[in-house]
């Protein structure tokens, strides 16, 4: 697959600016090696790191003598997580959420969508890459690519027409994004021919499927990735074209009530008009084409069941004190005015949406772990593992789960030294207290985090979750 030049430069800089920086030789002695290849893991194995690569993996290596060692018999070594769909890159959000990214083994995230420039993201990244801020690899797209009246007018570019859309993805190509994101309101014509001009530059393109566009098409036209499982369902439906027209209705709908209503509608539609013999074809498409699916349960869980999703005080004191208000379910006003009935549909909607995920897996469709933190109560870095844990409950393996945090990311960008433990891979790793494959959850007992071939023992990840508490505690 090829990459692009402006994401391979992404991923590349923070190695290459500190090449001549890198800590002594390391060696990880007697670790349970899990390389998130789905193949047995390797026991009572060595890794040896040098220069932020990972040198060789095998029995008894023999190191050079100024080597620091870490001895890691009883504990198991995994590649390091990425998180493929958060909010980040916003004012005042790096301080903060970045030392809690590394101090949950979070070393890379694709960024979904932000207010920081360009220039401001490249200072980011030349800080991580000087040693000056530590902090995980990212990948980002500028601003959301949107229709008229956008959802998230802020951090959007509006697209009228085709030529619009053909002109932001050379603007926003040339301006540095990594990829591109598209979002609900995008008109057909500015789609196709984003999708076109994208591809004739070979840049990707991601996001939400809009409302102008049918799930089927959207893979089609080369959407790399979906999020949320957007509108996927619909395109279940034996009535999506007249079910897609609804949901946009009440997209533009000014009055609250009638978007509650058309809400309940379609939403009772979708559930009593799927069709397997649709979803099956739609899911060996996605296959076919390559399509992944970011499910990011987290936030979807978090929208059904309100009562189960605000953080307890303990992670509170992680976010922001101006950035709360997010995290508080009472505060969102697409929850309010809910009687027992909506809060029941919206329920059986998500089950049913997530149900989806094991009949995608049958099909050979790939998933990417996402948790859209901060956005959904979703504390960044602990999310990913409560997504982790999610995917797993919607039936996947917890080796496949490890793997869209891990393998996929790199498959994702087309990155073979990402996401794995192999020579020439990444340092990036994150060795556990216990086996992730037994339980998932277990992905949360840290032991240590290798960045760069940096190693950060629960001192250091401490002292991380300390930075962060205090910038979220403010002046």
């Amino acid at each position: 697959m090829a990459v692009s030049r402006h994401l391979l430069f992404a991923i590349l800089l923070p190695m290459a600016a500190v090449a001549a920086d890198f800590p002594p030789p390391l060696l990880i002695a007697h670790a349970t090696v899990i390389d998130a290849s789905g193949a047995a893991p390797l026991g009572d194995a060595d890794v040896l790191l040098r220069d932020g690569r990972i040198v060789s993996v095998g029995k008894a290596l023999v190191a050079p003598p100024d080597t620091q060692r870490i001895e890691a018999r009883g504990r198991y070594l995994i590649p390091g997580l990425w998180d493929m769909h958060v909010h980040l890159l916003r004012k005042g959000r790096p301080e903060a959420y970045f030392p809690l990214l590394i101090a949950n083994g979070v070393v890379g995230f694709r960024d979904m969508g932000g207010d920081l420039g360009f220039d401001e993201i490249a200072r980011l990244r030349r800080e991580i890459a000087d040693g000056s801020r530590l902090g995980p690899r990212f990948i980002a797209p500028g601003p959301l690519l949107d229709g008229p009246y956008p959802t998230l007018p802020s951090i959007t570019r509006v697209l009228r027409n085709a030529d619009d859309a053909a002109q932001a993805v050379l603007d926003l190509q040339r301006a540095g994004a990594d990829f591109l994101k598209v979002y609900n309101r995008l008109p057909r014509d500015a789609y196709f021919a984003l999708a076109a001009t994208a591809r004739a530059h070979h840049i990707t393109f991601a996001g939400h499927v809009p409302l102008a566009v049918s799930a089927r098409e959207a893979s089609q036209a080369g959407q790399k990735s979906i999020e949320h499982l957007f509108n996927v369902l619909f395109a279940c439906s034996s009535q999506e074209d007249a079910l897609m027209r609804e949901k946009a209705r009440a997209l533009d709908s000014t009055d609250v009530d009638e978007r509650r209503q058309l809400r309940a509608h379609y939403l009772q539609a979708v559930l009593d008009s799927y069709d397997p013999a649709r979803a099956q074809a739609l899911f060996a498409l996605f296959a076919c084409n390559a399509t992944w699916q970011t499910p990011t349960l987290v936030q979807r869980r978090a929208y059904a069941f309100p009562e189960q999703a605000a953080p307890d005080a303990a992670l509170l004191r992680y976010v922001p004190h101006d950035q709360r208000w997010r995290f508080d379910p009472g505060q969102d006003a697409r929850l309010q005015g809910r009687d027992a009935a909506r809060q029941t549909l919206e329920r059986r909607y998500f089950d049913m949406d997530r149900g989806q995920i094991a009949l995608m897996r049958k099909a050979g469709v790939r998933f990417l772990a996402g948790s859209d933190a901060p956005d959904g109560e979703a504390v960044p870095g602990f999310s990913l593992h409560d997504e982790l844990a999610e995917l797993v409950a919607a039936g996947l393996t917890p080796m496949e789960a490890l793997q869209s945090a891990t393998r996929n990311a790199g498959d994702y960008f087309g990155l073979g030294d990402t996401g794995v433990i192999a020579p020439g891979a990444r340092a990036d790793l994150v060795l556990l207290d216990a086996d992730p494959r037994a339980d998932i959850r277990n992905t949360r007992r840290i032991d240590a985090v290798i960045l760069d071939g940096r190693l950060l023992q629960r001192a250091a990840l401490q002292a991380l979750l300390d930075q962060a508490a205090e910038a979220a505690a403010g002046p």
